[in-house]
């Protein structure tokens, strides 16, 4: 029974990281299908269970490194496959020649921005200077916020056709602003400075209490609403302009910060070359070490001996 409850207990969380990586595979579909803001909600749900299963891991004490290596994809996916798809999938039937070239490659540099700042993330996260600060905007605010400006632009006309893609009875707290379409000539250029931004080492606080009573109430407000919000797939302006505000303080905030200045990123190279034995080893390796060949022909010819047969 305890192993149940423990087996559950580890579960938990990770469920939550599954439904978060159908919300990525849902929005590509969505992309597929031509239901353009709805593969960004699915985005903006991923954001949402992001941050949901890392509380529910600490909630149940159920943190695990499995737990850990599958946020880690699930965060690909949603935010690195998905958004790409689905800005392609948006403008490429609109653009032609050097315009399609350049959608192709920033959508290529979005892709690799996310996988380095994961893989960045996975190896130093764990180091003293990342305690307080991220080095990067992470993924997740990154997407979040482009794929919440993307579903405002859509929801204000934007669309080359000129028909709002976004259900009319949303609340318009932008009023009769009608954006033109021309906006999209523009957007590679932003998924561009996203990218840089993702795999730069600009200092991004993390979100969390405040010396400040009053700023703590506003962000976690915020942060509240935005929950509310996103749920619903309502005022999507909202998102975009909260996510875009934490970005921009953030940056500045890293940039002016004595602190903050002073810190370098962990580095990603390790110092000096480790011994054979101690190299992490790929998910595809099926090649033994030297040193271990005849320890593990031992087992495999059942004379090796362990630790439990030493009396």
């Amino acid at each position: 029974m305890m192993r149940l409850k423990r087996f559950l207990r580890y579960l938990a969380p990770n469920l939550v990281t599954f439904a978060s990586l159908l919300f990525g595979m849902s929005s590509i579909v969505s992309s597929y299908d031509g239901r353009f803001a709805v593969a960004a909600w699915f985005v903006l749900f991923s954001v949402l269970t992001d941050k949901l299963d890392g509380f529910v891991a600490r909630l149940v004490k159920g943190t695990s490194e499995f737990g850990v290596q599958l946020d880690s994809f699930a965060d690909f996916l949603n935010f690195g496959i998905a958004p790409a798809t689905m800005w392609y999938a948006y403008l490429s039937p609109s653009t032609q020649g050097g315009a399609r070239l350049l959608l192709r490659a920033s959508g290529a540099l979005w892709v690799l921005a996310v996988t380095f700042r994961l893989a960045r993330y996975n190896i130093v996260g764990d180091d003293p200077r990342c305690k307080r600060i991220f080095f990067g905007v992470p993924t997740t605010l990154m997407g979040g916020t482009l794929s919440a400006l993307f579903v405002t632009l859509l929801k204000y006309g934007a669309d080359p056709s000129g028909v709002p893609l976004v259900a009319t009875d949303d609340p318009r707290l932008l009023g009769a602003l009608h954006v033109p379409s021309a906006v999209w000539h523009y957007w590679p250029i932003l998924i561009i400075v996203g990218a840089v931004l993702m795999a730069s080492a600009v200092k991004i606080p993390k979100l969390g209490l405040s010396k400040s009573k009053v700023l703590t109430v506003i962000i976690f407000a915020n942060v509240f609403c935005g929950y509310a919000a996103g749920a619903t797939r309502h005022v999507p302006e909202y998102l975009t302009a909260g996510a875009s505000l934490w970005l921009v303080a953030s940056v500045v905030w890293g940039w002016f910060n004595h602190d903050a200045r002073l810190l370098r990123p962990p580095p990603i190279f390790p110092k000096e070359d480790p011994h054979p034995s101690k190299l992490p080893q790929r998910p595809e390796e099926d090649l033994v070490p030297e040193e271990e060949e005849g320890e593990g022909e031992g087992y495999a010819s059942g004379t090796g001996t362990t630790a439990e047969h030493k009396v």
